[in-house]
């Protein structure tokens, strides 16, 4: 379990205010967001929410639960282990590969993209689509029972039968909530997720560095422009961050140099939110600031 010799804030920690205020300091409109934030206390997790149960198209934060339904097939021995699977988890996680989803997406679901489908065919493809839905649907993690994991991430747009079962419906886009992801990353914190080992893996690919350096070898580092980069010098990150034109996400689990922890979920959407790189920086650096009080 990762929660062990940590510190807490003071008892008149109050996480809603915490959370409001960040907001607050931020910028960041109310009407086109979404936020959670859980913090270890003496007391059990202190959580806050705003519009954490909304969905949102989550971008590439989707790919967070799909690890973590990955774990568990293997856990079941649905999915066979091996070095391609670990290859394609890693680069799915570390450098937020489109192409290294889908192909995780086709494990999972034993379905592949393709030309069209006849109706009947194409009512049986969505089905088995559908297999990471049912296990969120049924998981310890009620902010996902709504969730919708059944398409692939794209560059320009799906084609053939991923066109065509988005168009036919009635699944839509991927969809999730901030609170949901908020309490899959708690879990994970505490090791809880699938099984110990199989969290402490998960952790091991999601955690990013905030060194300057490592930073500017690596351009799509999941920091810069996102909720890493308004941490202290000394902080532990573990993240999942996700942008299109049109949205900037980020979902983070921080050890911060006090020895608190706490989860922070932002989604954010707009242009004029996915092209500000300064907005999930600010929100990190005043919870901080609110933490540590």
């Amino acid at each position: 379990m990762m929660l062990k010799d940590i510190d807490y804030p003071g008892p008149s920690f109050d996480a809603s205010a915490a959370l409001a205020a960040a907001l607050a300091a931020a910028g960041i409109i109310p009407a086109r967001s979404a936020a959670a934030l859980v913090v270890a206390t003496r007391d059990g997790p202190a959580r806050a929410g705003h519009r954490d149960t909304i969905d949102f198209y989550p971008a590439s934060v989707a790919k967070l639960p799909l690890l973590v339904a990955a774990h568990a097939w293997q856990e079941r021995g649905r999915l066979s282990s091996g070095a391609e699977l670990d290859r394609a988890l890693a680069a799915m996680i570390r450098e937020s590969s489109n192409d290294a989803t889908a192909y995780i997406i086709d494990c999972l679901t034993r379905t592949s993209s393709g030309p069209e489908l006849s109706p009947a065919a194409l009512s049986r493809w969505q089905a088995r689509r559908r297999a990471i839905n049912r296990y969120f649907r049924k998981g310890p993690w009620p902010g996902l029972a709504g969730c919708n994991l059944t398409n692939k991430m794209w560059a320009d747009g799906p084609y053939g039968r991923d066109r065509q079962a988005l168009v036919a419906g009635p699944d839509g886009r991927n969809r999730l909530t901030a609170g949901g992801i908020a309490e899959l990353i708690w879990s994970l914190a505490r090791h809880e997720v699938v099984s110990a080992g199989r969290s402490a893996a998960m952790l091991a690919l999601l955690e990013r560095s905030l060194d300057a350096a490592s930073r500017a070898a690596q351009p799509y580092n999941q920091v810069n422009g996102y909720l890493g980069a308004g941490l202290p010098k000394g902080s532990h990150l573990w993240s999942k961050a996700g942008r299109t034109s049109e949205t900037r996400h980020d979902a983070a689990l921080v050890r911060l140099p006090s020895g608190r922890v706490f989860v922070l979920v932002a989604f954010t959407e707009g242009r004029a939110a996915s092209e500000n790189e300064s907005t999930l920086p600010t929100l990190a650096e005043s919870v901080v600031r609110e933490i540590d009080r």
